[in-house]
C-alpha cells in the first residue's frame, strides 16, 4: 500500500476518531468515529468510565487500518483535563486491551497542532505583511488565541476556560433570576482582563475562529476556505442570544441543550474580542488540532514543507524577552552551543532531534536572572516550568528543566527531580545537551564577548575547540576547565580548548 496513506486515531474526552489520509492530497480518504462518551461529573473521569466503549472503538479501529494496509499509523490522546499519572495509567489498559501504544498530547502541544491547522488555510498565503491576524480556538481545557503578523506567527494567550468552565456557568445560569449573558459576560470579562492591558498592535486586523460553529475535532480539511462573517451578522446572532428564549434558539440553529449551553459562553467570548480587537473581518473554519497533526506527518514524510518550527522558537524569545534576557551573551552562547551540537551530530554521539531543545536552554538559561542572580539556574527552571513552551511535550518539557538547573552544578545530581524521574536513556540525552551548553557557556564566561570565532574538530577521541580572539581569555579558560569534567564524561572523550589569535 501507498506510504502517502495515514492512519490517525485520535481521542477526547467527547469522542474516538479514526482518520484515513491521503498525506499527499490532505484529503480524507474514510473516517470512523466511536459512539459519543456519556458527560458528568469531571471530565477526567469519562476517559476511565468509557474505558470499554474506548477499547471496542480502537479494536474496531485497527480492523479498517488492516483493511487498507496501513503500516504507518498512530494513536494521539488529548491529556489536558488528566494528570500525568492517570494518564500513564490509562495508556497501559488501552494497550493491554489493543495493542495500541498512545501519546498523550499537552495543552501546549495541542495549542502547537492548532496554530499549524490555521496557519495551513489557503488565506494565509494571502494575507498582507502588515495586516494582524488573531486565531482563536477553544478546546477542553484551554482558550487559545494566537497572533499572526502578515503569516509570521507573533504570539500565543491561552486562558483557563473550557467546557467544565462553561457547563458550571450554564448550572448556575439556571437557578439565577438575573439576565445569563450578562453572568456569563461578567465572568469571562475577569478571565480577559490580563489581555485587555496588553499593549497590541495597532491596524488592520482580522479574526478566525477554530471549530466553534462546527463538530470542532471531527472535522480535518486543512484545504478548505474559511467562511467570511460579516460582522454585522456576527452582532444578529449574538442580539439573537442575548434576546431570544432558548426555544428559538435551538430550533435557529439546530442545538440541542448542551450544545446550546456550550455555545452561549462562546458567543459572549467572541463578542467581548470583537470590541477588544475591533477586526474587519471574521472568518469561521472547521479546521482543529487534528488538521495540524495530519499536517506535521506529511512535513515530516517530505509531502510538504515543515514551515512551522519557527513557531517554537518565537515563543521562546518571547518568553527571555518577557524576563528582559537575551542580548549579545545569550545570542553568543546559542552560537556555541549549536556549532558544538553539530559537530557531535556529525560524529554520530548525539541525537539530532535534540537540537530545537538546546536551542531553547540556550536562549533561556539567563532568564532566572529576573527572579534573583542567586541560584539563578533554579530560578530559570522555575520560571520555565510556569511558562510551559508552546509545541513541546512533557518529556521534553522535563528534560529542559533539567538541562537548566544543571548548569551551574560540577555533575548531574542522580536525586533531582526531574532528572531522577526520567527515562535512563533521556537521563544520557539530558546529561549531554547539559555538557555542551556548559561548554557553550564557558567560553563567554566574562560576557564580554571576547571570542568571535569557533572551530570544533573530533578526531581520536579528542575534541578540539579552537577559539578565536585577540583578548586575555584567563576568565574563561578557568571556567572552561571547570565544566568540561561532565563533557568528557558523557562523551567518553579528552576535551581541549586552544585560543587562535585574530579579531
Amino acid at each position: 500500500m501507498s506510504k502517502r496513506q495515514f492512519g490517525l486515531i485520535y481521542i477526547s474526552s467527547y469522542q474516538a476518531h479514526l482518520f484515513i489520509v491521503d498525506l499527499k492530497k490532505l484529503a480524507i480518504i474514510e473516517q470512523l468515529s466511536s459512539v459519543q462518551f456519556v458527560q458528568g461529573g469531571k471530565k477526567f473521569e469519562v476517559y476511565e468510565n468509557e474505558l470499554p466503549r474506548l477499547t471496542d472503538a480502537l479494536i474496531g479501529f485497527k480492523r479498517k487500518i488492516a483493511e487498507y494496509g496501513i503500516d504507518n499509523y498512530k494513536v494521539y490522546g488529548n491529556r489536558q483535563l488528566l494528570d500525568k499519572i492517570s494518564a500513564r495509567y490509562l495508556a497501559d489498559q488501552i494497550k493491554v486491551r489493543t495493542g495500541l501504544e498512545i501519546e498523550w498530547l499537552n495543552g501546549a502541544q495541542i495549542a502547537y497542532y492548532k496554530i499549524i491547522a490555521g496557519m495551513a488555510l489557503p488565506q494565509f498565503s494571502e494575507l498582507a505583511d502588515d495586516e494582524f491576524t488573531y486565531l482563536l480556538s477553544m478546546g477542553s481545557a484551554m482558550l487559545n488565541l494566537t497572533l499572526f503578523k502578515g503569516q509570521h506567527y507573533l504570539s500565543t494567550w491561552n486562558f483557563a476556560l473550557g467546557p467544565e468552565e462553561i457547563e458550571e456557568m450554564a448550572a448556575m445560569t439556571r437557578d439565577t433570576p438575573s439576565d445569563p449573558i450578562d453572568i456569563i459576560g461578567d465572568y469571562i470579562s475577569r478571565k480577559l482582563v490580563s489581555f485587555k492591558t496588553i499593549e497590541k498592535p495597532t491596524g488592520k486586523a482580522r479574526i478566525i475562529i477554530q471549530h466553534v460553529f462546527g463538530r470542532g475535532e471531527q472535522s480535518l480539511r486543512p484545504q478548505e476556505k474559511a467562511r467570511v462573517i460579516d460582522l454585522k451578522q456576527f452582532a444578529g446572532v449574538y442580539s439573537d442570544f442575548r434576546e431570544a428564549p432558548d426555544q428559538y434558539l435551538m430550533e435557529k440553529y439546530e442545538l440541542d441543550t448542551d450544545s446550546l449551553a456550550r455555545m452561549k459562553p462562546t458567543i459572549v467570548l467572541i463578542n467581548q474580542l470583537v470590541k477588544i480587537i475591533k477586526p474587519h473581518m471574521m472568518t469561521l473554519t472547521q479546521s482543529s488540532a487534528i488538521t495540524g497533526l495530519m499536517i506535521q506527518e506529511a512535513a515530516r514524510l517530505k509531502y510538504r514543507p515543515d514551515e512551522y518550527s519557527t513557531i517554537v522558537l518565537t515563543a521562546t524569545k518571547n518568553i527571555a524577552r518577557r524576563y528582559e534576557s537575551g542580548g549579545q551573551h545569550v545570542n553568543l552562547s546559542n552560537k556555541f552551543a549549536l556549532h558544538i551540537f553539530d559537530r557531535l551530530a556529525h560524529a554520530g554521539m548525539v541525537d539530532r532531534r535534540d537540537r530545537q531543545l538546546l536551542e531553547i536552554a540556550a536562549r533561556l538559561h539567563d532568564i532566572g536572572n529576573f527572579v534573583n542572580f542567586h541560584n539563578h539556574y533554579e530560578h530559570a527552571a522555575y520560571i520555565v516550568g510556569a511558562n510551559q513552551i508552546i509545541g513541546l511535550s512533557d518529556w521534553e518539557n522535563e528534560m529542559l528543566l533539567s538541562i537548566l538547573k544543571h548548569q551551574d552544578i560540577t555533575n548531574l545530581n542522580a536525586d533531582e527531580r526531574e532528572y531522577r524521574h526520567l527515562d535512563p536513556a533521556l537521563q544520557v540525552r539530558v546529561a549531554k545537551l547539559a555538557a555542551i551548553l556548559r561548554l557553550a557557556n564557558s567560553l563567554d564566561a566574562s560576557r564580554k564577548q571576547k571570542i568571535s570565532k569557533i572551530v570544533v574538530s573530533i578526531k581520536d577521541e579528542k575534541m578540539l575547540i579552537v577559539v578565536t580572539s585577540k583578548r586575555d581569555l584567563t576568565l574563561e579558560r578557568w571556567v572552561f576547565e571547570k565544566n568540561v569534567n561532565l563533557a568528557e564524561a558523557v562523551f567518553g572523550m579528552k576535551i581541549a580548548m586552544k585560543q587562535k589569535r585574530g579579531k
